[in-house]
């Protein structure tokens, strides 16, 4: 989880007295990532009842989290938290209770290649060297995705839910470039350990740099004929391992801040390759009849202007990101 400007600022100071790596600096550390991770707003209403934490929204009709229990799992990037809009839309008449959790927060585990690959016989020695030179997820190499149900940390009386629904999105597979294992295959985005840490930290650890080149190389981008070859095995996989049902994200294709006017030297436009990827995605629907939210037409209709990229909307542009999984999942009879 990044740290905010405050806190890096903060530690920046403390650093400049005491030095790097002190015992106070991970105490502070820590206990900042743990209050975060388990804190917990909670509201309530004539006949409904919120839980609010850093990872998760349970909206039920009584404090004790009654039947029946549905379960909304997402997995996904930057955009994947404007699914948490939609829990007002969950208030009214709701029978039971339903949870919206996201699985593998951050930057960097995502892919549909990298989801996949936890399916596999992974090498035990290289995955532990990887995940403690790259401070990766324990998680982040096990099938913890594909298990039928889940709980929410920070909300230990809520008990266990199923995965009735799964939210993925195509942004990680159009955006994110992965590196893979020299002898073993195996791929990781580096992605969160040079962005949940200062760069002057990054820099002193010279010899995880030297590690990362000498045992991965760099794969790139993933293909459009990998994008539809991963996500239609993904789908078949989560339909008969868990039994969900599958919602996908597309992105945005234009940059709303592209000055652009004239493509003769722009080697790889990266609208061009998004709009492949929404149309792929399109025949993916089709094909395997997977509802889309369609954040490119959303977003357009509420008015891009002051949207910085493609990637990165503000929170009042969220809403009608809900709204839309509300609308669609009531249609399903899945809320």
């Amino acid at each position: 989880m990044p740290l905010p400007r405050s806190v890096k600022k903060a530690l920046g100071a403390w650093r400049s007295v005491a030095g790097e790596g002190t015992a106070v600096e991970r105490w502070f550390r820590d206990r900042y990532v743990k209050s975060m991770v388990t804190a917990v707003h909670r509201e309530s209403g004539p006949g409904w009842v919120q839980h609010t934490t850093q990872t998760a929204v349970v909206v039920s009709e009584s404090n004790d989290f009654p039947e029946p229990r549905r379960g909304i799992v997402l997995k996904g990037g930057c955009d994947m938290p404007a699914v948490f809009t939609m829990a007002p839309l969950l208030r009214s008449g709701i029978k039971g209770t339903i949870a919206i959790s996201r699985q593998g927060a951050g930057t960097g585990s995502h892919r549909s290649d990298q989801i996949l690959q936890t399916l596999s016989d992974l090498p035990a020695d290289a995955i532990a060297e990887t995940e403690q030179r790259l401070s990766l997820g324990a998680d982040c190499f096990k099938p913890v995705f594909f298990e039928p149900t889940f709980r929410i940390h920070a909300l230990p009386d809520a008990g266990e839910f199923p995965k009735n629904v799964v939210v993925l999105s195509i942004g990680s597979d159009e955006n994110r470039q992965l590196y893979a294992h020299r002898e073993h295959g195996f791929v990781v985005d580096p992605g969160g350990w040079w962005l949940n840490q200062d760069l002057n930290r990054v820099l002193d650890d010279l010899g995880s740099v030297e590690w990362f080149r000498k045992n991965f190389k760099r794969v790139g981008r993933m293909t459009i004929d990998d994008f539809r070859k991963n996500n239609t095995r993904l789908v078949q996989e989560i339909r008969e391992r868990i039994g969900a049902t599958v919602l996908f994200f597309n992105t945005m294709v234009v940059d709303p801040r592209s000055p652009t006017h004239n493509y003769q030297f722009v080697k790889t436009a990266h609208s061009v390759r998004r709009r492949a990827f929404l149309i792929t995605l399109a025949e993916l629907s089709r094909d395997l009849d997977i509802p889309i939210v369609d954040v490119d037409r959303l977003l357009k209709r509420a008015g891009i202007q002051e949207q910085v990229d493609f990637a990165h909307f503000s929170v009042d542009r969220m809403a009608p990101l809900g709204a839309e999984v509300h609308r669609i999942l009531k249609a399903l009879e899945k809320v």
